[in-house]
C-alpha cells in the first residue's frame, strides 16, 4: 500500500476537559491537504454566524503543512485559524520550525480546540492521550519561559511547545502565539488562547512521517534546496528582510510619524547594516526555522548586553518602532522587539497604537496627563514605557491593548482620522499612496490590513511609472490572493518563492509526491480558489460587508511631501473603481473555476 501523509483530526473540548480523534475523510482532505485550506474550511465548517472572539465558542483550528515534518527545505509550518478578538473578522495565521512538524509525527493533519478551562491549563499531547495539565505556576511568564519549564516538569528536552506570553494570559487583542521562537503573530490568536485560560500546547512523541513517492520527494526537496542556497534568496541569508529600508526610503514610500510623512531621517540610524557595520558594538546571532537552509533571521544585541535579549532586525518590526515612532535609536528600537517577543505582542499592531498615540499628543487630542507619560515622536522612552503599559493592560494601555481601532473610537475628537487600519488590524510598513494595486489589496484584504494576504506591491515597485487600468491592477490582486493562498495551503515559505520556475506546475509536483494522488497546476489553483471563497463566506457571516473594505482617510487627504512619490495621493473614485473592477473579476474567475 502506498504510505500516506497524516490525515487525522485530535478535537479538544477545553470545557468539558474531554477529545476525541478521527480521520478526515478523502474527500476533505483531497480539496485541502493542509496549511490554511484545511484550517480555515475546519474553521468554516464550526462559525455559523456572529459569535464573541473572545468567547469558549470561538474555535482554534491548526492544520500542519502537507510538507511539516519531509525532506521538503523552507516548509516546516502550520497555519491556525479563528476569529479575530481585534477586527471580529476571520484571522489565518502562519508559524514554523518543530512544533509544526511535531503536528505530523503524531499522525495528525489537524487540531481543533474548543472551550474555556476553568484555569490556567497546559494540554500535554501525545499519540495516545491528552493531559489537562494545571498551568497556574505558570501564569506571568514568557512564552519560551513557559515552554522551558513545561519541558523540565516532563522530563522531556525534546517536547514540542507553542505557549502565549503574559499579554495574551491579559487578553491584549494583537497578542501573539509563539513556538520555537516563532510567532502565530497577527489578529490576536494570543487572546483567543488568554480568554480559554490555555497557556500552551505540548506535543510529545512521534514517527516518522509517511509519504507518497519518498523518491520524487527526495529528488525535488534536493532541487529546492540547491536553489534555496543560491543567488534568489541571497537578500535574506546576507541581512533579512531588514534590507527593505533603505529601498523604500529611497523611493520615498517608507510610512514615518504614524504615515504622516514617507522617508525618515533617522534611517540609516535603524538599518541592520548599521548594526553589521558596527561590530565593536553589536553582535549578530543569525538563526532559521527547522530545515530551512535559508537562514533569514538576523538578531543583533550590544557586545556588552544579554544573548537572550538579542532581536530580529526583520522589517516590519524595526519599521514599526524605528520610523512609524520617530525612533532613530537602534538600541531602543532593538529593546522594544525583545520586549514585544518576551510579553507576546504583535510588533506590527504594538507600533502602531503607539505611533497613534504619539501623533494624538502632538496634535493636543491627547494630554501627556491621560496618557500617562509625555509620549511624541522621537521619543524612545515613552515609547518602551507604553510596550510594558499595553502588556500589563494598565492604565492608558488597557485602551490601547484593544487596537487603534476601538482606542479611537473611544478617544474621539478627531482622533479616527489618524487611526491607520483597515477593518482593525493596523497597517504594515508599506506606504499605499504610491502603490495603488496595493492599496487595492489591503481594502479587501480578509483579514484586514496585510500584506502577506497578497503581495499586491510587487506591480507597483516592479513597473512604478506604468499605467494600468482598472481592470488590470484587479487581476493582478486576484491572482496575487490566489498565488498566497497556494503559498499558505502548501505552507512553502515565501522568501523561495523565486526559487520556482513555473511554481504551480513545480509545486503540484511536490504536492503528489507527499499526498499522492493527481495534482497539477489547475487543481492546485482551485484549491487556493476555494480557500478564499471560505475566508470571504466567514466573513459574511460575521457581519462583513463590502462597505468595510475601506483604507484611512489620510491616505485620500493627505498628499505624500518629500523624495520621489512627492504629490501622491489615494483618489476614492479611483480605489472605488478599482474595487468594482475587483468584484467583476471575483465573480467572472469564480464561475470560471471547478471548485
Amino acid at each position: 500500500m502506498t504510505p500516506r501523509l497524516p490525515r487525522d483530526l485530535l478535537e479538544i473540548d477545553l470545557s468539558e476537559r474531554t477529545w476525541s480523534r478521527s480521520r478526515l475523510a478523502d474527500a476533505v482532505f483531497d480539496a485541502a491537504p493542509g496549511g490554511t485550506a484545511l484550517a480555515v474550511r475546519l474553521l468554516d465548517e464550526r462559525v455559523a454566524g456572529p459569535l464573541d472572539p473572545l468567547g469558549g465558542e470561538n474555535p482554534l483550528c491548526f492544520a500542519a503543512g502537507p510538507f511539516a515534518g519531509s525532506p521538503v527545505p523552507a516548509a516546516t509550518k502550520h497555519a491556525l485559524a479563528t476569529v479575530s478578538p481585534l477586527t471580529g473578522l476571520i484571522n489565518d495565521t502562519l508559524s514554523s520550525s518543530h512544533w509544526s512538524a511535531a503536528l505530523r509525527r503524531m499522525g495528525l493533519a489537524a487540531l481543533v480546540i474548543r472551550g474555556r478551562a476553568e484555569g490556567l491549563t497546559a494540554l500535554v499531547i501525545d499519540e495516545r492521550s491528552v493531559e489537562f495539565r494545571d498551568a497556574t505556576a505558570l501564569a506571568g511568564t514568557s512564552a519560551d519561559a513557559a515552554a522551558r519549564a513545561l519541558r523540565r516538569e516532563l522530563g522531556d528536552v525534546r517536547a514540542r511547545v507553542c505557549a502565549i506570553g503574559p499579554a495574551g494570559e491579559r487578553l491584549v487583542r494583537f497578542s501573539v502565539v509563539e513556538n520555537d521562537g516563532r510567532q502565530a503573530g497577527r489578529g490576536g490568536a494570543g487572546a483567543v488562547f488568554g480568554a480559554k485560560a490555555l497557556k500552551a500546547i505540548v506535543l510529545r512523541g512521534g514517527g516518522e512521517v509517511p509519504v507518497a513517492d519518498p523518491e520524487a520527494m527526495m529528488r525535488l526537496a534536493r532541487r529546492l534546496r540547491e536553489r534555496a542556497l543560491g543567488p534568489k534568496t541571497a537578500k535574506y541569508r546576507v541581512l533579512g528582510t531588514g534590507a527593505n529600508m533603505r529601498v523604500l526610503d529611497r523611493m520615498g514610500l517608507l510610512p514615518t510619524r504614524n504615515f504622516s510623512a514617507a522617508r525618515f531621517e533617522g534611517t540609516e540610524r535603524v538599518t541592520p547594516e548599521r548594526a553589521r557595520e558596527s561590530p565593536e558594538s553589536y553582535v549578530e546571532y543569525r538563526a532559521g526555522c527547522a530545515n530551512c537552509p535559508v537562514q533569514c533571521e538576523h538578531r543583533y544585541v550590544r557586545r556588552d548586553g544579554d544573548r537572550r535579549h538579542a532581536a530580529a532586525s526583520e522589517y516590519e518590526s524595526t519599521w514599526a518602532f524605528g520610523p512609524n515612532c520617530g525612533v532613530d535609536d537602534l538600541d531602543a528600537v532593538l529593546d522594544a522587539v525583545d520586549r514585544c517577543d518576551r510579553y507576546g505582542l504583535d510588533t506590527i499592531s504594538t507600533g502602531g497604537v503607539i505611533a497613534w498615540t504619539m501623533e494624538c499628543v502632538e496634535r493636543g487630542i491627547l494630554s501627556a496627563r491621560r496618557v500617562g507619560i509625555d509620549a511624541r515622536f522621537g521619543d524612545a522612552r515613552a515609547m518602551l514605557a507604553l510596550i510594558d503599559a499595553i502588556a500589563a493592560a494598565e492604565g492608558f494601555g488597557a485602551l490601547l491593548a484593544r487596537g487603534v481601532r476601538a482606542a479611537a473610537a473611544e478617544v474621539g475628537g478627531g482622533s479616527e482620522r489618524f487611526a491607520m487600519h483597515c477593518k482593525g488590524l493596523e497597517m504594515p510598513g508599506y506606504e499605499p499612496r504610491g502603490l495603488p494595486t496595493y492599496a487595492l489589496g489591503l481594502a479587501v484584504c480578509t483579514r484586514g490590513a496585510c500584506h502577506n494576504r497578497a503581495a499586491t506591491y510587487d506591480l507597483d515597485l516592479r513597473r512604478p511609472t506604468a499605467s494600468y487600468t482598472p481592470d488590470e491592477r484587479a487581476r493582478a490582486c486576484i491572482d496575487q490572493e490566489d498565488y498566497a493562498a497556494a503559498w499558505d495551503t502548501l505552507l512553502l515559505c515565501k522568501f523561495v518563492r523565486d526559487c520556482f520556475d513555473d511554481f504551480w506546475s513545480e509545486a503540484a509536483e511536490l504536492l503528489a509526491a507527499a499526498v499522492g494522488g493527481t495534482w497539477d497546476a489547475a487543481n492546485l489553483r482551485a484549491v487556493a480558489a476555494e480557500s478564499w471563497a471560505r475566508k470571504r463566506s466567514i466573513n459574511a457571516r460575521l457581519g462583513w460587508r463590502p462597505e468595510d473594505d475601506v483604507l484611512p482617510a489620510r491616505l485620500f487627504e493627505d498628499a505624500l511631501h518629500g523624495g520621489p512619490a512627492a504629490g501622491l495621493r489615494l483618489e476614492s473614485a479611483t480605489l472605488e473603481a478599482l474595487k468594482k473592477a475587483y468584484a467583476r473579476g471575483r465573480a467572472k474567475y469564480a464561475a470560471a473555476v471547478v471548485l
